[in-house]
């Protein structure tokens, strides 16, 4: 009887899939290894959605539990299908994806956390990140990867955009308020990553600019409620504040995003575990841009 009431204990169930989830690959030596996946109740079944590695955030075709596994199914190409399924092993969430072409990664995860905020942030002291002159207290993402940054007129530059040239800061932070300017050239693109996980996009396309991958957007995830951005080749200005979940973006002195709820990371990110503080990254892959006047104020 013990036994069995051990094993009655132990039995997984779909509710206990439902939740938010940052999981990481644990195998291979890529550069993007971050996920994100969200399971939801639904008109009676289960819904999920996801972030895998790069890219966007998305609805997962299917998702069931089928036993005590987890299966997600995407498929961002017809006939094309990613099959993602996991177990719990206690408090860990453990799986692997199956790729179109028969390609396998292997992840683990957790819980995401609520990050709700204990009281009102104490904010310290600004921190400068650039000093204007070289590109110390700054690493490239990539170790492997081609320098494509440099100063130039004491500017932070992308002088040749390349792939996994992302610059990543030193310090890192948790709750922070972030003031930086930008330049970005005629269609060009980029982002800033909060924390390493949340990009703000940078993009000169007039025709997304209200859109969730808009400039000033939290990329796929939140979209700008108003037009502030500027013409190419203009300076402009971010004032980021981010506590908690709560996203208040600030370009060129309009509120674009008010208090917005983050959901989870997106795509690119250099570490998926939201619990963690993380660097400010500096997307150099896409386009050329500019930066200058670089400072985190961080909350003690």
């Amino acid at each position: 009887m013990l036994a069995l009431s051990l094993i009655l204990a132990a039995s997984v169930s779909a509710d206990d899939y439902v939740g938010r989830w940052n999981v990481r690959i644990t195998d291979g030596d890529d550069t993007f290894v971050g996920g994100w996946f969200k399971v939801e109740k639904k008109d009676g079944g289960l819904a999920g959605s996801l972030v895998w590695r790069f890219g966007s955030a998305g609805p997962a075709k299917t998702t069931e539990v089928d036993g005590e596994t987890l299966r997600l199914v995407r498929e961002e190409r017809p006939g094309k299908a990613d099959v993602f399924e996991a177990h719990l092993e206690g408090a860990a969430l453990k799986g692997q994806v199956r790729y179109p072409d028969g390609k396998v990664h292997r992840f683990e995860g957790k819980r995401a956390p609520e990050l709700a905020p204990a009281g009102a942030p104490r904010w310290g002291s600004p921190v400068t990140l650039f000093d204007g002159k070289t590109l110390q207290g700054w690493k490239l993402r990539d170790p492997k990867a081609k320098m494509g940054w440099a100063v130039v007129n004491g500017e932070l530059a992308v002088v040749e955009p390349k792939g996994n040239a992302d610059l990543v800061s030193d310090k890192t932070f948790q709750d922070l308020k972030l003031h930086l300017e930008f330049n970005v050239e005629p269609h060009s693109n980029s982002g800033v990553y909060l924390r390493g996980r949340y990009e703000i996009q940078i993009l000169d396309d007039p025709s997304k600019v209200t859109e969730e991958h808009g400039c000033g957007a939290l990329y796929s995830r939140i979209a700008p409620k108003l037009d502030a951005t500027k013409p190419a080749g203009e300076w402009q200005t971010f004032d980021i504040t981010l506590v908690g979940r709560r996203l208040t973006v600030v370009l060129n002195g309009k509120t674009i995003i008010d208090g917005g709820q983050v959901d989870g990371i997106t795509g690119g990110a250099i570490n998926p575990f939201e619990g963690e503080p993380g660097p400010l990254m500096l997307q150099g892959d896409h386009g050329k841009v500019r930066f200058r006047n670089i400072a985190v104020t961080p909350a003690n």
